[in-house]
């Protein structure tokens, strides 16, 4: 997204509308992709050779749940946005996407979840909890830390 410059009356100005989701340039194959355009709400004002843009990003998702692997789609969303930039002498216009694309990135989830309580899958069979109880039985089920414990150290 470019703001031009000369157009920002001295009150400021409000930028409303979408991008397409090829603008936050993520990988097919990374944990997350976009799954549509990217929305912004952002007011810009032009204070002291000051360009201050702040408002809000959101852009819907889909990723792939850490516990059970499959496919959810989700909101990630900047309420905060804030960002100035002060090195405008002799710029026509100023291009936010980089800012923009960092934001909704940083608030992406570290440990993405299709659902708070999701089950994952089982340790010993990979069968998805969330569909049900597997057949193993609790002793074979065992834990991840199991192969650790039994060390005689």
């Amino acid at each position: 997204m470019i703001i031009q410059l000369d157009k920002i009356p001295e009150q400021g100005m409000t930028f409303e509308g979408s991008e397409p989701p090829e603008v936050l340039a993520l990988e097919k194959s990374a944990e997350f992709h976009p799954a549509g355009p990217l929305s912004y709400d952002l007011y810009a004002q032009l204070v002291d050779g000051m360009l201050i843009v702040r408002g809000s990003l959101s852009a819907e998702m889909k990723g792939c749940c850490a516990r059970c692997t499959q496919i959810f789609s989700t909101t990630v969303s900047d309420s905060g946005f804030l960002r100035d930039y002060s090195d405008l002498e002799g710029a026509e216009e100023v291009d936010v996407t980089k800012d923009i694309r960092e934001a909704i990135i940083l608030n992406l989830p570290r440990f993405p979840l299709c659902d708070e309580s999701c089950k994952g899958l089982c340790p010993q069979c990979g069968k998805d909890l969330n569909e049900g109880p597997c057949g193993c039985s609790e002793g074979e089920r065992g834990g991840a830390w199991d192969a650790l414990n039994s060390l005689n150290l």
